[in-house]
């Protein structure tokens, strides 16, 4: 755990913030690479990565305020406070998704597409950034006593130390992170394999949920919000409800045929030869 990266002066800058720009930066490029290799036009996927990281940011941090209302509206005055930390990763996901439609609506383009191209970035943004939550020590675990358990230290700024400081807990944000690279590894090799649109993204979903539940029995952040007090959590809850409709998505698109290939319009070599003669016989001609 390191939440301050440095200071200068009354300037604090957190390292929450540099892993976050990192995970932007990189969510970014492996984009425009997925949108060069599928044969997609980069400077549309560059145009809506802006607005993607906009309405993810704003969709998180909603979430948050959303879950964690009581503590925000007991201390109004540390709005800034809350403004540096708090996303709900899923609320990012539902905006990014009601965006994702809306742009593809407005420029003509394939929806499912659009969502099976970015679905990997942001999982690989989102492994990335939960290095953030590890350095800042927010999304913990629970106590316990396996080899691999880490303890989070005291601080000098009690608002900054770890509610479990100095007691052995899960490395829920380093689970999290490397469950989402792996679901990354899968959206790779599913969008450059299939033929079919669509299936990237609730496969995405489907694995993110059933990661995202089973995890959440190994936190131990109560400020995340619950739904049934100690026993369903809000992620879980969420993860519940968008499971079912991403599977039916998937089934749906599964059974879709594969979409046509453009058909290639070749010259017939026997023109080509043709054309050949001719021009050897003009030549001759104009000798």
């Amino acid at each position: 755990m390191h939440p301050i990266l440095f200071k200068i002066g009354g300037l604090t800058f957190y390292t929450y913030g540099l892993i976050m720009a990192i995970a932007f930066i990189t969510a970014y490029f492996y984009l425009l690479r997925l949108a060069k290799v599928s044969g997609q036009d980069v400077e549309f996927y560059s145009n809506l990565f802006f607005w993607l990281m906009i309405f993810g940011i704003l969709g998180a941090k909603a979430l948050y305020l959303t879950v964690d209302w009581r503590s925000f509206t007991s201390n109004v005055k540390d709005v800034v406070g809350c403004i540096r930390g708090g996303l709900v990763w899923y609320g990012g996901v539902l905006a990014d998704l009601g965006f994702v439609y809306y742009y593809a609506r407005k420029h003509k383009k394939s929806y499912a597409q659009l969502a099976d191209t970015v679905a990997g970035p942001g999982m690989v943004g989102l492994g990335i950034g939960r290095w953030g939550c590890l350095m800042a020590g927010c999304c913990y675990g629970k106590a316990c006593s396996l080899p691999w358990a880490i303890v989070y230290p005291f601080l000098e700024d009690k608002r900054l130390q770890n509610p479990l400081a100095g007691i052995p807990v899960h490395p829920s944000p380093i689970y999290e992170s490397l469950a989402d690279f792996a679901i990354a590894l899968i959206a790779y090799a599913v969008f450059r394999r299939t033929k079919k649109k669509g299936l990237v993204m609730p496969l995405v979903i489907m694995l993110y949920a059933a990661v995202r539940f089973s995890l959440e029995f190994l936190r131990g952040d109560i400020l995340r919000g619950f739904v049934i007090s100690d026993k369903i959590s809000t992620s879980q809850f969420i993860s519940l409800l968008i499971f079912i409709p991403a599977l039916a998505v998937f089934i749906r698109q599964l059974r879709k045929p594969p979409a046509p290939e453009p058909e290639l319009k070749l010259v017939p070599k026997v023109n080509e030869q043709k054309g050949k003669k001719n021009k050897k016989n003009k030549g001759k001609e104009q000798k």
